[in-house]
């Protein structure tokens, strides 16, 4: 867990990195959508996880992130600029794959939820009425036990 200055930094950094990234880099390499998810900073400040989403094929999204790690040092420079902090950390980008996961998790839920709709309706029940069934249940259940 980082502390309350490390995550103000961590903020800070993810904001300033953002906005850099869409001013002042021209690097070819750099295509697609192009997004800062989180930045994880060192307890000493001095090295930043600058972790990145880029929206495209996996060779556009490689293609992105050597640019990125080739323009670290000419982002750092732009950084000691725009923030007023003793400590410039040294960047370290890294394809953020926690959004691709989460994807995959959340379409793999809408899988089983559709198959379960299916199922019930191959067995002639209604989705709704189970659910008010259920509930009525719990309330019959309820008022009995009182």
């Amino acid at each position: 867990m980082m502390s309350y200055r490390r995550e103000r930094f961590a903020s800070a950094l993810r904001n300033v990195v953002a906005k850099l990234m869409r001013t002042e880099l021209s690097d070819p390499r750099i295509r697609g959508l192009v997004s800062v998810t989180r930045v994880e900073v060192s307890p000493d400040l001095r090295l930043a996880k600058v972790y990145v989403s880029v929206l495209g094929k996996k060779g556009e999204q490689q293609s992105s992130l050597a640019g990125l790690r080739h323009s670290a040092g000419h982002l750092q420079s732009l950084l000691k600029k725009h923030l007023e902090f003793r400590v410039c950390p040294k960047l370290d980008f890294r394809l953020d794959e926690e959004l691709k996961e989460s994807l995959a998790t959340m379409a793999l839920i809408d899988k089983v939820s559709s198959e379960l709709a299916a199922k019930d309706a191959q067995a002639g029940k209604d989705p709704e009425q189970q659910s008010k069934l259920g509930q009525d249940d719990a309330a019959g259940k309820k008022n009995e036990a009182e």
